[in-house]
């Protein structure tokens, strides 16, 4: 047997310039690991925490992490970083006022928020988006918000706020500290060497109920410094990166202001409300999953615009705008299955095949809206998600 002072020796001839890569590769296994291992106890250590049951457990796990340590010491050029609780993040996020963040969504888009917090409750209160790409703005208030599309002059108006954030930014590392301390499965933090920063980031991988983020920390400030998401399978999942974030900024005058601009087409998204949450329109779902329900609704809705049966199709999608393009369909060809789309959180889509007149076969996506009204489950369709996609060209 090798004594600790001749191991530590061996390890410190070890020349090792790893790639990204390989080290992304090496941190995974060990994440892996440690998700199959059940924890019997919790420890106050932070980093890669884990029960090793068996000998041969024990042997892989310590190799990862021999691997893993003179990785990690070796690519942050031998520093040493402080030691780290999640209490800190915590304690550093009491008094916020205000955000500015750079993001990411699932499907790629990239845009801008600014965030004014409540005072007492720490809630995001006033909000402010906008996608440079897109060209969309979005104005969420307590009292009136509004999504602006430049490139339609289209204003959808609608009490209240649009971003209903109703935790605050503290919460979330509150919630943090208590899923790290009831399954430490779910939080693991290490170290990594930030290229973009030059310096050694805090690095904090949550994982649980399909959903999955990357924290990176500053050590200094303990403050969150950028976020990237690894998996969310949750309903209505927008933000997928946070690539930058400032806190306690300095807003500037009128960043939550809005002027409808002059001939812009407005959609009063309350009446809209009104239409699908009226009991009179959609389709009961009793005794139905959601699949076959989705299926119903949504043949019922096609087939009722080939037919030019506008009473059906406005009962079933009160507010879809699609009515004027129905002498243009010709066949309803196929209906997929429902699924959870990233960025929507109205409803689960479905996938519609439509072929049209001239020969073209076109996919629609419909969002199907559950609800519950007085105990009585139904559905109604809400419109439809994005343009549709080409499938055959007209012939």
């Amino acid at each position: 047997m090798k004594s600790l002072e001749d191991i530590e020796n061996r390890l410190a001839k070890f020349n090792v310039n790893p790639r990204s890569e390989m080290r992304s590769k090496v941190l995974d296994e060990a994440l892996e690991i440690q998700r199959n291992q059940k924890r019997e106890s919790t420890s106050d250590t932070y980093t890669w925490r884990t029960i090793m049951k068996s000998p041969v457990i024990r042997l892989s796990t310590a190799a990862v992490i021999i691997v893993c340590i003179t990785l990690t010491i070796t690519f942050m050029e031998k520093t040493v970083t402080p030691a780290y609780s999640l209490e800190q993040t915590l304690q550093a996020m009491q008094d916020l006022r205000t955000m500015y963040m750079v993001c990411k969504g699932w499907s790629g888009n990239e845009f801008e928020m600014w965030i004014e917090l409540d005072p007492d409750t720490g809630i995001p209160e006033y909000c402010r988006s906008y996608s440079s790409e897109s060209k969309i703005l979005h104005i969420s208030r307590p009292d009136t918000s509004y999504q602006f599309s430049e490139r339609a002059n289209q204003v959808h108006i609608n009490s209240g706020k649009l971003y209903y954030m109703d935790l605050a930014p503290a919460k979330v590392f509150e919630q943090l500290l208590q899923s790290s301390q009831e399954d430490p499965d779910r939080v693991v933090i290490f170290n990594e060497y930030d290229q973009k920063s030059k310096k050694s980031l805090i690095v904090i991988i949550t994982r649980g109920d399909g959903q999955s983020y990357k924290i990176y920390i500053d050590p200094e400030t303990k403050l969150p410094v950028r976020i990237k998401g690894l998996e969310d399978n949750t309903l209505g999942a927008v933000i997928r990166d946070v690539e930058k974030i400032e806190f306690n900024v300095d807003l500037p005058e009128g960043t939550f202001d809005f002027e409808i601009p002059e001939g812009a087409r407005i959609i009063d998204l309350d009446h809209n409300l009104k239409l699908l949450n009226d009991p009179q329109n959609g389709i009961s779902t009793k005794d139905m999953t959601e699949q076959q329900a989705a299926e119903t609704i949504a043949t019922m809705y096609w087939n009722a615009l080939i037919e030019m049966d506008k009473a059906t199709a406005r009962t079933v999608a009160p507010v879809s705008p699609q009515l004027d393009d129905s002498s243009l369909l010709a066949e309803l060809v196929e209906v997929g299955r429902l699924y959870i789309h990233r960025g929507c959180g109205i409803g689960k889509l479905i996938p519609c095949r439509i072929r049209y007149k001239d020969g073209s076969l076109k996919e629609w996506k419909l969002i199907i809206r559950t609800r519950n009204i007085d105990g009585h489950p139904s559905c109604v369709i809400f419109g439809s998600y994005s343009s549709p996609v080409v499938i055959e060209q007209a012939k």
